[in-house]
């Protein structure tokens, strides 16, 4: 007993002279106590859609800072009541408590009482290990002394609140109050504010979703400690111990716009770094539409059951990507990267690069449109042979359909997607006019080489060709896709570099008249099925060899729209799966959805635009003999004069546009050394 008595002596001795600032050794190598005010613990990173609506959080701890007044009272003094009811009177260590504390302690020959105050706990969370020794206990103390000298006691209380661990990768009330009540810390009741005081003695034996039993008898003690403090009547008291503890909720459904979320994810960890990603506190503002996500998601899984019924394999199931984005300033605001996040978390619609097939094509007009031509001026649509690579070898082109519909004007080859008139205007204007096009819409990697680019031979991402597209309706300008619009910091400051603003890539004539002619596509081509819009819109269908991808990519004033239908190891969709039958229904579900919040206006007619009535065959002015006709777009001095004729061409008539000097009993032979691209080539739509 003697010794005892001794041992106790020597342990207060020790921890006076400690405080008192006696024992240097103890002191040696503390932290020092930085301002608390400054500091920022690690908390969430939380996403919002454009409507500022919670979309997903990142985050390696779960944190919410919360201020102190936005706190209930009751939650306040259930946590004093449990962990330290004299808080507002000691200064930052209570000696009783301590004394008591060592003296179980010294008795078990091991710590096993705690008899911290608040500001010790906050003490050693921040600055000390979690080792449990007398001397860990002394170095404590002495920082919070220093702690309780440098800030006000309701600084300290918040500090802790905020920090503290509640189990459930909850630190701090705040994200705890979400985690078990699904609540905002300003809604918790007398029961559920017991709970969450009674977890940081140990938050897994407390943990509600775990150990219930454990967990009610543990609140159950903090509300009589409440009761016996007098902080609580005795009818709260009954009637707060009545109520049940919260069950572990069903498991929630993926986050909103998963894929989403994910691209904005990678974005934050490029550009800023996993760190301040995960711990920043940061709250991403982006471009997302909510109730445009939600019917995109819809129309997606819609079509791709409609495909999958038809055609359904287990190894390679039906993929399908889109994105929608505003045209003008390149918004994303519908993002959907494949059929199910929770099987594949690929992104088909930025990460896959897959061929573009008939959706190339547009470029190719384009560039004649660049170099003079109007959409009334005519190529045949006969059969063609030409030269390959190697001495003998030869490429002959096919249309879809197998056969050929003789003399059309450019926006009628390309409202039917033929194939032979889209090689012959390439070979017309040649590769280097299309190449300049396609670089200056961001879409390089789609060229391809030879004369087969023209039915879409190169690759790009669902992104790159929305995006080029979307340079249409807006007059030739291409605007970069973007996602986030503000990143702010803890402290308030906008942190993220603003997106490019769109560049010029074709002039507003040129972009306005490849405009109509996929307006034409859609009124009397290949994109009939959108017909039934009550608004302008344009677009193209895009299938590749054996309908390995069907696409339709498109645009209203306020839309840039594309879709994507396919499988992941490049094998046929099935048979009949063109653009227009697997891609197009999902593109018009959405585009219709856009105008919920008002319909489209037709995209702006710049001043040098005029219209005429024209003969889609011979590309004449409309007359009595002309009964396939249609309005279209002409730049300035490019609209045709001569009135269109019906009777049948001559071969002799016809050489005068293409320069044949083959017998009309022959196919017209041409050579084209340049050809090198052998690999399979995209079909036509039908």
């Amino acid at each position: 007993m003697k010794l005892l008595s001794g041992l106790i002596v020597l342990m207060l001795a020790v921890l006076i002279g400690a405080i008192g600032g006696g024992v240097t050794v103890l002191s040696q190598g503390l932290p020092e106590v930085m301002a608390l005010e400054q500091y920022r613990p690690p908390s969430s990173t939380v996403i919002y859609a454009a409507d500022s609506s919670v979309l997903a959080e990142f985050a390696v701890e779960k944190r919410t800072p919360v201020e102190l007044d936005e706190m209930p009272k009751i939650l306040i003094r259930s946590v004093l009541a449990i962990e330290d009811h004299r808080y507002f009177e000691h200064i930052g260590i209570n000696v009783g408590r301590i004394l008591k504390a060592l003296l179980v302690d010294i008795i078990a020959m091991e710590k096993r009482q705690g008899g911290s105050t608040i500001t010790q706990q906050l003490a050693k969370v921040l600055y000390l290990s979690p080792e449990k020794t007398i001397e860990r206990k002394i170095r404590e103390a002495i920082l919070a002394f220093q702690i309780e000298k440098l800030y006000t006691k309701n600084e300290i209380l918040t500090f802790y609140l905020n920090q503290i661990y509640l189990g459930n990768g909850a630190y701090g009330v705040g994200a705890a109050s979400k985690a078990y009540f699904d609540k905002d810390v300003g809604e918790l009741s007398l029961a559920d504010a017991a709970l969450l005081a009674g977890l940081p003695k140990n938050p897994s034996r407390y943990n509600p979703f775990r150990h219930p039993e454990y967990a009610k008898a543990r609140r159950d003690t903090v509300i009589k400690r409440l009761l016996v403090l007098g902080w609580v009547t005795g009818e709260e008291a009954t009637e707060a111990i009545a109520q049940p503890v919260p069950e572990k909720p069903a498991e929630k459904p993926p986050a909103a716009a998963p894929y989403f979320v994910e691209a904005v994810r990678r974005e934050l960890v490029e550009m800023l770094g996993h760190e301040q990603t995960y711990k920043g506190g940061l709250h991403v503002y982006t471009t997302l539409d909510p109730l445009l996500q939600s019917s995109a998601e819809k129309a997606v899984a819609k079509g791709i059951e409609s495909v999958d019924s038809r055609f359904h394999e287990e190894d390679s199931p039906i993929q399908a990507a889109l994105v929608a984005m505003d045209p003008v300033t390149g918004a994303v605001q519908a993002h959907v990267g494949g059929a199910n996040w929770k099987e594949s978390s690929f992104d088909r619609s930025y990460q896959a690069l897959r061929q573009v097939g008939s959706t190339f094509k547009p470029f190719v007009y384009i560039a004649a449109l660049e170099n003079g031509a109007s959409q009334a001026d005519t190529v045949l649509d006969a059969p063609a042979k030409y030269q390959g690579a190697r001495r003998g070898e030869f490429w002959e082109p096919q249309n879809y359909d197998k056969k050929f519909k003789g003399l059309l004007t450019y926006r009628r080859a390309l409202a039917l997607s033929r194939n032979l008139p889209a090689v012959k205007v390439l070979e017309k204007y040649g590769m280097a006019s299309v190449e300049s096009v396609v670089t200056r819409l961001g879409m390089k990697s789609s060229m391809g080489q030879g004369l087969a680019s023209a039915l879409g031979v190169g690759s790009s991402s669902l992104y790159q060709i929305t995006a080029a597209y979307a340079a249409l309706p807006t007059g030739g300008m291409r605007p970069e896709p973007y996602r986030i619009r503000a990143v702010i910091d803890p402290g308030g400051e906008n942190i993220w570099e603003q997106p490019t603003p769109p560049r010029r890539a074709l002039s507003p004539e040129t972009a306005y008249v490849a405009s109509d002619m996929l307006r034409s596509v859609i009124e009397d081509g290949t994109g009939k099925r959108a017909r039934a819009l009550p608004f302008p819109v344009g677009g193209k269908t895009g299938t590749t060899d054996d309908q390995r991808d069907a696409s339709f990519i498109g645009f209203s004033s306020r839309l840039a729209l594309g879709v994507w239908v396919g499988r992941d190891d490049n094998t046929p969709i099935g048979r009949g799966m063109t653009g227009s039958v697997a891609a197009l229904p999902i593109w018009v579900d959405v585009m219709l959805a856009s105008s919920a919040n008002g319909t489209p206006k037709p995209w702006p007619v710049p001043r040098e635009i005029t219209f005429a009535e024209i003969d889609l065959v011979s590309g004449g002015l409309a007359g009595q003999d002309c009964e396939l006709t249609s309005f279209a777009a002409f730049a300035q001095g490019s609209k045709p004069t001569e009135p269109c004729k019906r009777e049948k061409f001559t071969w002799q008539e016809l050489s005068s546009y293409y320069k044949y000097e083959t017998p009309p009993s022959e196919i017209p032979a041409f050579t084209m050394p340049t050809l090198k691209y052998r690999e399979q080539l995209p079909d036509e739509d039908n």
